[in-house]
């Protein structure tokens, strides 16, 4: 296979992702592969049709973990006929992101991209993930949850674990996570300056987390797709799989950058509920309204300070389409945190009239057990990267 652009190489540890790039090539997408013989021939020519169609200069880069089917084997026959494509085999190495960054480190393009190698990503996505690529944007996510995106027959067990992961995501990582709808896509594209010369060191196989977490991301734009069945082998998502995810959240969470951005969401949940004991304070004990309507400003206070201090500061390096985006989360908020209210409402009137406790402790109560977790988890969801 001497004629044949096939690279073998040994180790984990992938060497630095430069700063240049090939003025002939536009777009590096790497795939990574694991026991995907079945699989890899008919993606590759997919995506080279798509690609060709497009008319930018681009690359397709399989990095194959030494399967035991030989996928990097079935992808070297693939290079005779597809000259845009080059073939990585990785010995003595394993894991999806390490083999993204191992494909980055010797890919020539000004954009370099990720899709998984199953087949259950739509390669005609690509070209719409190409064209957000505009001046402004540095990463381009496909998203299964934006008009448009969904999965097409999963469990409801899958889908509890996967939003069950999001979720903890967003507890550990705010201001990473909560940045696109999908954080757990694996199909994305991201400008070369983004990751060059960035110490990129992911456990398991969400390599976007890594991107946004440790590069230098202004915007980022998502596009919808459908995430697809196999037609062929078996998934490879395992419970070492969410250990892996877990593992990777902790060390992102601990890494200094991540860790100023959720001590500033901390910062405003701790403000937002100050102001909203102050302003109960205020409204029923000096102004003497109803317990009830006292409780009720006093949270929509707390409200609407958090939803403007989070734009203000939390996320004011995050992309938005203006008032339109800003009337959207801060109804997000209002119904997100509005319902708890009303439950910490329910909750202080039966402290008052069925425990006889006090309106001040009753009201104390109430909030130290509902609202920080409220504001953590239900203003949350409403701060989600605006797509365009």
């Amino acid at each position: 296979m001497s004629d044949v652009p096939l690279l073998e190489l040994a180790g984990d540890q992938p060497a630095p992702i430069g700063p240049t790039a090939d003025p002939a090539v536009r777009l590096s997408l790497v795939i990574p592969t694991y026991d995907e013989a079945a699989n890899v021939a008919a993606l590759v020519r997919r995506l080279h049709e798509v690609l060709t169609a497009s008319g930018v200069g681009f690359e397709l880069i399989v990095v194959d973990d030494d399967s035991p089917d030989r996928t990097w084997e079935v992808a070297a026959g693939l290079a005779r006929d597809l000259p845009n494509l080059r073939i990585i085999r990785r010995t003595g190495a394993s894991g999806l992101a390490t083999a993204v960054i191992c494909g980055w480190s010797h890919a020539r393009g000004e954009v370099l991209g990720v899709i998984d190698g199953d087949g259950q990503h739509p390669p005609e996505v690509v070209a719409d993930l190409l064209e957000a690529m505009d001046a402004r944007t540095e990463v381009a996510v496909a998203s299964r949850h934006v008009d448009g995106g969904g999965v097409s027959d999963w469990s409801a067990i899958r889908r509890l674990l996967s939003r069950g992961a999001q979720a903890l995501g967003l507890l550990l990582l705010p201001g990473t996570v909560g940045r696109v709808t999908d954080p757990m896509s694996g199909y994305f594209l991201v400008r070369r300056d983004v990751v060059a010369g960035v110490d990129l060191d992911p456990v398991g196989y969400k390599i976007l987390l890594e991107v946004l977490a440790r590069g230098e991301v202004r915007r980022v734009t998502e596009r919808p797709y459908v995430f697809l069945e196999r037609s062929e082998g078996e998934s490879k998502v395992s419970a070492r799989h969410y250990v892996g995810y877990l593992r990777h959240l902790m060390r992102l969470r601990l890494h200094p950058l991540r860790s100023r951005a959720l001590v500033r969401y901390l910062l405003v949940t701790g403000l937002a509920v100050v102001a909203d004991a102050v302003a109960f304070l205020w409204i029923f004990d000096r102004h003497g309204w109803n317990l009830t309507r006292s409780a009720a400003i006093a949270g929509e206070v707390g409200i609407l300070l958090t939803v403007a201090l989070h734009d203000l500061w939390t996320f004011a390096g995050r992309a938005t389409r203006g008032a339109v985006d800003r009337i959207r989360r801060l109804l997000g908020a209002q119904v997100a945190l509005g319902l708890l209210l009303g439950v910490r409402l329910a909750v202080l009137n039966a402290l008052v009239n069925w425990f006889d406790l006090g309106p001040l402790a009753a009201f104390l109560v109430a909030m130290a057990a509902l609202t920080p977790a409220g504001h953590l988890l239900g203003s949350r969801l409403t701060w989600r990267s605006a797509t365009s």
